[in-house]
């Protein structure tokens, strides 16, 4: 007798809440979990056409998600999102923070830095992340369970001190290195029910000389010194996110996750 399985997805009716979602992050991890079978609450400051290719996907393949504006550095946006969500799909199960600033402003040496532009980083990327969680982690603590991903950042190696992406790029390694510290915090704070970890992402397919100022010499040299040698597909981040989403992460927290070719090394 042959018996028919049923697919199961890895996140099959969970609550998802994902911010930045227009990006390339974080509009492939909704569409991933979206895939998995959880349903989406999609988060955008600026523009909509990605996310909402992204929820037309999901609903095609029987799923549930929306698209609603979202500042995270805003708390009257957060709250008005937050409430939207829960209102439409139920208390949140998962939060990915993938809400960051993005602006060639923050990939400076350590004398051109200005101090609006380190506010902007700070706020955007750290406050922005401890807001969120703020608003979310009430839904989980009834649910007495619950996912939180941030994003961190991995730090190159490289020696040349020019090349902002594979080298020293303070503002945006002092935000990111404050997520991964926060991380690690609240993990302990909201334990045991509540699990948090982030994930550090290497250089991810973009464009980094619009968006970073980044030039083509620059990153060549920086995927030079990855061990495969390329950049790193969000298809591929969209995957950690989801291991860390679903029950298969269920004995991880507190962890901040390399995704980075080999670029950042330890032991």
């Amino acid at each position: 007798m042959t018996l028919e399985k049923k697919r199961i997805g890895r996140v099959e009716g969970k609550v998802a809440v994902v911010t930045g979602a227009n990006g390339g992050l974080g509009s492939a991890i909704a569409m991933a979990l979206g895939k998995e079978g959880a349903k989406i609450a999609l988060g955008v400051r600026r523009g909509r056409d990605i996310a909402e290719k992204v929820v037309e996907e999901i609903k095609n393949r029987g799923g549930k998600a929306f698209v609603s504006n979202l500042d995270v550095t805003d708390l009257t946006s957060i709250n008005e999102f937050v409430a939207e969500s829960a209102s439409f799909l139920g208390p949140t199960d998962v939060l990915v923070n993938a809400a960051g600033r993005i602006d060639p402003a923050d990939t400076v040496r350590f004398q051109d830095i200005k101090l609006d532009d380190w506010d902007k980083i700070f706020e955007i990327d750290v406050k922005g992340t401890m807001m969120m969680c703020q608003a979310i982690v009430p839904q989980m603590r009834v649910l007495e369970r619950g996912s939180i991903i941030n994003f961190s950042g991995s730090y190159g190696n490289g020696v040349n001190q020019d090349n902002m992406v594979n080298s020293v790029c303070i503002p945006f390694c002092a935000a990111k290195g404050a997520v991964r510290a926060f991380t690690a915090s609240l993990a302990r704070d909201l334990a045991p029910t509540i699990r948090v970890n982030a994930i550090s992402p290497g250089p991810i397919e973009a464009n980094w000389e619009a968006d970073w100022g980044i030039s083509k010499e620059h990153m060549d040299e920086a995927l030079s010194m990855t061990l495969l040698g390329r950049l790193g597909k969000p298809e591929e981040i969209a995957e950690t996110a989801l291991y860390l989403a679903s029950d298969g992460s269920g004995y991880m927290t507190g962890q901040n996750l390399l995704v980075d070719a080999g670029w950042t090394l330890t032991g």
